[in-house]
Parts: C-alpha cells; structure tokens; sequence
C-alpha cells in the first residue's frame, strides 16, 4: 500500500474534443516507459468495465477467470497490483468528462493507493 500522499490530479482542458489531443496521448502510452493512456470502451458506465479496460492498457488480460466472492472488485485488485508491480507512474484517462462519478471515484483511489500521476482529459 501506497502511504506518501499522492501527486495531484491534473485535468487536460480540450474544449474542441479534438483529435489531435487524443493521438498525442495514444501515441504517449508506452508501459516499459511508466506511462498508459487509457480510452475507456464506449457505452459502458460499469466500474469492472473500466478496470477491464485499464488492465487491457496495461496488456495484461481484462477477463479474470474463476468465482469472486460478493464485494469483491477482482478486476480493480489485478489492476492495482498491476501498477504497482510494473514500472508505471503515469495514467492519462481521455474523455474523463464521460466518466460516471463512481468511475471517476475509482480512479482517484488507484491514484491513491499506487501513488500514479493521473491525467484526465476533459472536454467542456
């Protein structure tokens, strides 16, 4: 577990939702290097959907197999490991401004938790 206080957030104002910003942050992610970008997969507002998402960033697989107990967040505690055992320190989330409240919640403590930069790109 994480006990410094985590770096702060910084949001990315991209008023025109343009495409430019998007392909300079997907050219950016690169794990050996400490940096993903994640796209969360559209029409999904499920917390698991993002952390499928956030573990298919990290190449790692989205789907865990097997039978969790009720409450518990497998895809969420793989992605946390995850970035804590990789040499990951920066996450950029685009179109964060999509993200529900509970989504965006989840990111704030994985940023808590692992101590990553986070980035979240927002559109007005």
């Amino acid at each position: 577990m994480h006990l410094a206080a985590p770096p702060p957030v910084t949001v990315v104002i991209d008023p025109g939702d343009d495409a430019i910003h998007t392909h300079t942050a997907l050219a950016a992610h690169h794990p050996p290097s400490g940096r993903i970008t994640l796209h969360p997969g559209p029409g999904t507002t499920s917390e698991t959907g993002l952390a499928h998402d956030l573990l298919a960033s990290l190449g790692k697989p989205p789907l865990l197999p097997g039978r969790f107990p009720a409450g518990r967040q497998p895809a969420w505690e793989a992605a946390t490991a995850w970035i804590t055992t990789l040499p990951v320190t920066r996450l950029t989330v685009l179109r964060a401004h999509r993200l529900t409240t509970r989504r965006t919640m989840r990111l704030l403590q994985l940023r808590a938790l692992t101590g990553i930069h986070l980035t979240l790109g927002h559109s007005p």
